[in-house]
């Protein structure tokens, strides 16, 4: 894995030089500042819309989602960790998987009660915070004010007995995190979504009986708070690690979410300090068998990604008025990027892909 001269089979592509991201989601007018922004936006408080953008409470507790998601990655371990809070019900999960053993470590789901019980911060950035608890779970995830990294408890017991624990520290990296502002067709109304791939990782993760030390280890950050459409559905890609000279590198893709407008673009690369705009990516699979490798690439050939699954998380519920299908395989990345004048060759790059059509 590595830099390589670009050869004749991929076109590369220049960074794009994406807007700062705004202080909040609306303008002096109470109305979304659409766009892709490189950056956070301070505060997420969309009951300051104004318009055809506003909410009434009850429509807020039906169409109101925000969730907190963390990836930690490295050669030995590559872990996620979730907390949604939905309005009128909140879950939370966490899945870790042995990488060098293709072993599963620990996969466990959640159901608990919304806020205040639950909570999902409108802070992405400084001042973030996102907690639930459930018989047997509690999980715990911070960034003070005033401060440049974020904090990780988690501690999952059955039994009694302890069989998952995560205690991390995350960094914020010299590449900045990407803000999406996005309309939601289809009966939605707007979703804010930040992105942050490749932050420094360290603390311990203790899964079937080993510990695992993250020194060295990267992650990822997916904040999303919206107003979203009664059904959802989505694939999503998600990545952090490192090159063998030690240069970070982070990866999100998404299809079916966030792209309803050439404005709202949250494909990305984060490489060493920079964020990378990536154009819109196709997934290709077998919803049968989400464990056979999963292409991603891109029409013009930027990006041309086999993803290798060791395990896939799910969630298949049916409550009739409510439906969730949500499978998330955790593995590897191989495969080529175009960058500049360069193609970065992947090899074993932590992360996951994701299928996902809901009812809510």
């Amino acid at each position: 894995m590595g830099l390589e001269s670009i050869s004749a089979a991929m076109s590369p592509r220049a960074t794009a030089n994406l807007p700062p991201a705004p202080a909040g989601v609306e303008d002096d007018n109470g109305l979304p500042r659409f766009g892709t922004y490189a950056g956070s936006v301070a505060e997420v408080n969309l009951a300051r819309l104004r318009g055809v953008f506003a909410l009434s409470r009850p429509m807020r507790l039906v169409k109101h989602k925000r969730w907190q998601y963390v990836m930690v990655a490295s050669p030995e371990i590559l872990a996620v960790l979730s907390i949604a809070d939905l309005s009128y019900t909140a879950n939370a999960f966490a899945c870790a998987v042995d990488l060098r053993e293709k072993k599963v470590l620990f996969d466990g789901g959640y159901m608990g009660l919304p806020s205040p019980f639950t909570l999902v911060s409108n802070h992405p950035a400084e001042g973030a915070r996102a907690r639930f608890a459930a018989p047997g779970a509690r999980f715990f995830f911070e960034r003070p004010r005033g401060q440049d990294r974020y904090r990780i408890a988690v501690d999952l017991k059955r039994l009694g007995r302890a069989r998952f624990s995560c205690s991390a520290e995350l960094t914020a990296s010299p590449a900045p995190p990407l803000t999406v502002i996005a309309p939601v067709p289809d009966g939605g109304v707007v979703n804010v979504t930040q992105k942050w791939a490749a932050l420094p990782a360290a603390g311990t993760i203790e899964a079937a009986g080993r510990r695992y030390v993250l020194d060295g280890a990267f992650a990822g950050l997916d904040y999303t708070n919206g107003y979203l459409a009664r059904r959802t559905k989505w694939r999503w890609a998600f990545a952090a690690g490192r090159l063998p000279d030690g240069t970070p590198l982070g990866l999100n893709a998404v299809a079916g979410f966030n792209d309803a407008t050439e404005e709202a673009n949250e494909n990305a690369l984060w490489l060493g300090d920079r964020l990378i705009s990536l154009p819109r990516v196709r997934f290709d699979f077998n919803p049968a068998n989400v464990l056979e490798p999963w292409e991603l690439k891109t029409e013009d050939g930027q990006l041309s990604l086999r993803f290798l699954p060791v395990h896939a998380h799910r969630e298949e519920r049916d409550y009739k008025i409510v439906k969730s299908h949500f499978v998330q395989p955790l593995g590897w990345f191989e495969g080529e990027i175009a960058i500049d004048d360069k193609v970065v060759a992947i090899e074993r790059l932590p992360g996951v892909v994701e299928d996902q059509d809901i009812l809510w």
